[in-house]
């Protein structure tokens, strides 16, 4: 009995108590999370590992599968005579895109490999001209011409303010070296 009157004199204050409130409070969203997120997180967990191993394992089937088709990369290249018409190619889509084209120099690579059948050509060429126009006119060479590679761009302006810069762009243009 003595319980019961000390339980009356126990007023209960929000002000006086909230400590208890707020552990009593996390306790139920530990048990919470812990009884019902949980579980479903590892559901989770399993399914998206299951399709990881799933995908690594068709990778690497494919990537033991053996090659058919031996590829001959110069076979693949175009001659040396074909830089005429990568210049042309190159002088023809700048003057559509609204670029000019002021200069074009031709040096032929050090060639440290010369048993693989496969020459090297450098391009540098200064253009002046705005960026749009310029990621246009590189875009359709590069998909073009499959043995011209862009190796460096440099892009200047007077001002910042300008739309008009200065492009310094070199290439390599490999070919297929006659037999």
């Amino acid at each position: 009995m003595h319980f019961f009157k000390n339980l009356k004199q126990f007023h209960f204050s929000g002000r006086q108590h909230w400590p208890w409130l707020t552990a009593g409070t996390v306790l139920c969203c530990a048990a919470w999370l812990a009884f019902s997120e949980l579980p479903v997180q590892r559901t989770d967990n399993k399914t998206t590992s299951a399709k990881v191993r799933m995908l690594e394992d068709k990778l690497r089937a494919q990537a033991a599968a053996p090659v058919t088709t031996q590829q001959n990369l110069a076979a693949q290249l175009a001659s040396f005579d074909s830089l005429s018409l990568v210049t042309a190619d190159l002088q023809s889509l700048a003057a559509q895109n609204g670029l000019l084209m002021s200069d074009a120099s031709f040096k032929p690579a050090a060639d440290n490999q010369a048993a693989n059948g496969i020459g090297r050509v450098e391009v540098n060429t200064r253009i002046k001209g705005a960026y749009l126009p310029l990621k246009k006119t590189l875009a359709a060479m590069l998909a073009t011409h499959g043995g011209l590679a862009l190796e460096s761009l440099s892009m200047r302006r007077a001002r910042a303010s300008d739309v008009v810069m200065d492009i310094d762009v070199r290439f390599t243009y490999f070919y297929r070296k006659p037999s």
